[in-house]
């Protein structure tokens, strides 16, 4: 029995390498198109052409999109044996047999740190170019400021609001926001991908429970909660990166949050008008929504409220 399963098996793994290497190709490929495509669309649309900012354009794009985009589609297809240490690519051959997803909790981490180092990059490079950080800070606060007076005096805001310190506030703001607004995007962007993949009948996995498998590891309780306490005591680069840092991986509790609510509204009548009601708020108020549904994410990691849901669903012996 031995003698005809082990080349059927090597065959196998044959077939499932060529078919891994067939798509790591084609993800490259399309990595570097899309590089390419940015960089010349940048150069065409400049009025004098500078082929070193449409390269910068170019790279800008593949380092900060391109390249997180491929690395997360490959770790949502990763997969491996039942009782293999050995994560492999999944291929339509191989998923036809038993085997063990790449957990989303890793790429809700890997994601959440790559959109950290997105934003402390963002924050690094507009100093450089600022010459410093207290420079930076000055001449941007000062650029803002004209806008601000101009769309101030068209409102009667609070006597209190000064124009200076709420364009200092969005300067600061802004690495932290795009990190976060990087996080969300990378996460739906994978989330469009696989359903566009999954209709075409070609995704070599099933479709995860999101819902029930989203989350991030506990570790990340003391990383954020470290980087919110910390970051506003420090003050220039250090206390920025630190803000970048609590932003990012507060969107990912956010998201699991949202994760949280799908699951525990299971089950509920009136779950589709919640859910409804959710993404209205979402939309409309959505700094204090993302606050609700971080610290839902927050609860979820501390006290694992969906295995909860399970144990009382669970049938008593």
């Amino acid at each position: 029995m031995s003698s005809i399963s082990l080349p059927g098996r090597a065959a196998r793994s044959a077939g499932e390498a060529a078919d891994a290497a067939v798509l790591l190709v084609a993800g490259v490929s399309a990595v570097v198109s899309a590089t390419l495509t940015v960089a010349l669309l940048f150069y065409a649309q400049q009025t004098h052409s500078n082929a070193d900012a449409a390269a910068l354009a170019g790279l800008t794009f593949c380092f900060f999109l391109g390249l997180p985009a491929l690395w997360f589609s490959l770790l949502a297809v990763l997969s491996r044996a039942k009782g293999s240490p050995n994560w492999v690519v999944t291929t339509k051959v191989g998923s036809f047999f038993s085997r063990e997803y790449c957990p989303l909790e890793r790429v809700l981490s890997y994601a959440a740190s790559i959109s950290a180092a997105v934003g402390v990059a963002i924050a690094i490079s507009v100093m450089t170019v600022y010459g410093g950080f207290d420079h930076a800070l000055e001449k941007l606060t000062a650029e803002i400021i004209p806008v601000l007076e101009a769309l101030l005096g068209h409102v009667q805001p609070p006597h209190a609001v000064d124009p200076q310190t709420l364009a200092k506030t969005i300067v600061l703001a802004a690495a932290p926001a795009a990190a976060g607004g990087c996080l969300m995007m990378m996460m739906l962007n994978l989330w469009f991908g696989g359903r566009v993949v999954q209709l075409s009948g070609q995704l070599p996995r099933p479709w995860p429970n999101i819902a029930r498998e989203l989350s991030l590891p506990k570790n990340y309780l003391l990383v954020f909660g470290a980087a919110c306490v910390i970051g506003p005591f420090f003050g220039g680069v250090a206390g920025l990166i630190l803000i970048i840092i609590a932003a990012t991986v507060g969107v990912a509790f956010a998201l699991v949050g949202l994760a949280v609510a799908h699951y525990l509204s299971r089950g509920l009548s009136f779950r589709i008008p919640l859910l409804v009601l959710i993404y209205l708020l979402l939309a409309i108020t959505w700094p204090l929504s993302i606050l609700a549904l971080l610290l839902a994410g927050v609860l979820e990691t501390v006290f694992s409220l969906r295995d909860r849901k399970d144990k009382r669903a669970s049938p008593r012996t």
